[in-house]
């Protein structure tokens, strides 16, 4: 793994990059949170590079601005956030609204499968936006000089080959690199004079712009209920009106829904686990439903356009995990008596080291 060293200057230069830069839109926190997405996925643990499509970040900022091409104000149709401050909208914007007109929904999973061929291209025409500027202009500050610590930029690449040691980072620091990108990602927007119109004091512009993505979740209680026999995942109690999809990784610790992370669960135990990983066996019973009904999850979440991929999820999950078990993190039982304990790496026994 990189050195303690290695892992400090990268912090440090994060924390330059988004003190330093200057910025024309919001690519550039789109550009950091996606790679970090992507370096968790590629489960590197070690000083391996990690190689990213133009695509494969595509994929990210669609899933991180399609709600934000939404009215931020339901009394006023035309209140679409700017996300750049040199005139008009920012190009992935438009991208995504044009996709929406076309496919005549604003639902991400809807969009997804009522017209592939259109989704291709827009996934297409936002990796060029991406590859035009941030990629280009990511590493670059006030003074114009690129500093090139995360990838050395190739104009004639199709992808971002991230250095030695920089995947881990990402991977290790990645809810402080979420946070400081949607800290500066809510203040730019904030800033923006185009955007002032539509603001009032108590508004919550973060919630808006980062918590508001998950996507309609009812649509899956059909698919699941038989995997689980009709009863609550954490607490085995019969599911009857009270059925709620549950992201077993939580939302908040990566926040993209992929199908395989989905559990059922009743009301109490979902409100009572809230963002907080489940206890160790439920980690080790969830590998075994998706290992005995994984592929029929996959194929029935993907006629209704939910991104489906077991390997992503499980490492995903590992990763998860790993860092919990690294940082000591509590861990929630469905037991009364229990609710919170610390986690007991010993209890993991399927868990890459």
């Amino acid at each position: 793994m990189p050195s303690a060293d290695f892992q400090l200057n990268f912090l440090r230069r994060i924390q330059w990059l988004l003190e330093s830069s200057s910025y024309t839109s919001t690519y550039k926190f789109a550009l950091l949170m996606a790679m970090t997405n992507l370096s968790i996925e590629s489960a590197i643990n070690d000083n391996s590079e990690c190689i990213m499509s133009y695509e494969e970040l595509a994929e990210q900022f669609v899933q991180l601005y399609w709600t934000q091409t939404l009215p931020f104000s339901h009394q006023d149709d035309d209140s679409i956030l700017k996300q750049s401050n040199v005139g008009g909208q920012a190009k992935v914007i438009t991208s995504i609204l044009k996709l929406q007109q076309e496919t005549k929904t604003t639902n991400i999973r809807v969009a997804r499968t009522r017209d592939i061929k259109k989704w291709q291209s827009t996934i297409k025409e936002v990796a060029q936006t991406i590859k035009n500027n941030p990629a280009k202009y990511l590493q670059s500050a006030q003074d114009k000089v690129s500093r090139e610590f995360l990838y050395v930029y190739n104009p004639k690449a199709n992808e971002i080959i991230l250095m030695p040691g920089v995947a881990y980072c990402f991977t290790r620091f990645s809810q402080i690199i979420h946070k400081l990108c949607q800290q500066y990602w809510t203040e730019f927007v904030r800033k923006n004079r185009h955007n002032q119109p539509y603001f009032s004091d108590d508004v919550d512009l973060q919630q808006f712009l980062f918590h508001q993505s998950r996507q309609s979740l009812k649509v899956l209680e059909s698919i699941l209920i038989d995997t689980q026999q009709g009863q609550c995942f954490y607490c085995h109690k019969a599911l009857k009106n009270n059925i709620e999809v549950d992201h077993f990784i939580p939302w908040s610790k990566y926040p993209i829904d992929t199908t395989h992370n989905f559990v059922l669960t009743d009301h109490s135990c979902n409100n009572s686990k809230r963002d907080y990983l489940a206890e160790e066996l439920f980690y080790e019973k969830w590998l075994e439903r998706n290992q005995q009904h994984g592929h029929t999850i996959e194929q029935e979440a993907k006629t209704i356009g939910f991104i489906t991929n077991q390997q992503r999820s499980e490492t995903i999950s590992q990763w998860a995990y790993q860092i919990a078990i690294e940082h000591e993190d509590l861990v929630w039982s469905p037991e009364p008596s229990i609710k919170l304990r610390p986690i007991n790496p010993d209890l993991l026994p399927q868990l890459r080291a």
